[in-house]
């Protein structure tokens, strides 16, 4: 007797030690208890552990971002009312890792980045108006850019298009022009 008494002691000595180095569950993002300090979210003052999770009106899912210690860990989901996704993303140990990806609507694709495990960018880096023209085609290898660089306006002239060769930029940037004002004068140089 003593033995089984000892025993459910220490499982729920366990229990608790467990609950109170990280929460686990699925918590809603209006939680009074969840604040962001430093970068970690914290629930209760302990390095939230679980699904953080937000809601539409009419109790449909929104959001979903899977946290391990306070950061975010796995993947976050995004939808839109209608139930369809708007937005998917993956990281570890906090940093952006892998593809993501969003919609401006069911099957208008919005951007796709790709992340190294460092959370730089890493590959292609590709953003769409709403009309699905391209906006932006990038490249990068390790959080720099490299290769061919390019951006479109919404009329579908090109604003951008250069060549990343060791670092060193070579084409058109896409730089605004600079206008000079002299003060007293409503002119424009």
């Amino acid at each position: 007797m003593l033995g089984k008494l000892v025993y459910i002691i220490f499982v729920f000595g366990v229990l608790y030690a467990c609950d109170a180095i990280a929460p686990v569950g699925i918590i809603e993002a209006s939680n009074p208890n969840l604040k962001l300090d430093n970068g970690i979210l914290l629930y209760k003052k302990v390095p939230f552990t679980g699904h953080l999770q937000t809601y539409y009106v009419d109790k449909n899912l929104k959001s979903d971002i899977e946290y391990v210690e306070g950061k975010k860990e796995g993947y976050e989901k995004h939808w839109f009312k209608n139930g369809s996704i708007s937005m998917e993303r993956y990281y570890i140990k906090g940093l952006k890792s892998g593809i993501h990806k969003a919609w401006w609507n069911d099957t208008v694709l919005k951007f796709e980045y790709h992340f190294n495990e460092k959370g730089e960018y890493h590959g292609m880096v590709k953003e769409w108006y709403k009309t699905k023209q391209l906006y932006r085609d990038f490249n990068y290898l390790n959080g720099k850019e490299v290769g061919r660089q390019r951006l479109w306006k919404l009329n579908g002239t090109i604003k951008a298009n250069y060549e990343v060769v060791h670092g060193e930029r070579f084409g058109l940037i896409g730089l605004k022009k600079c206008y000079t004002v002299t003060t007293n004068s409503d002119e424009v140089k």
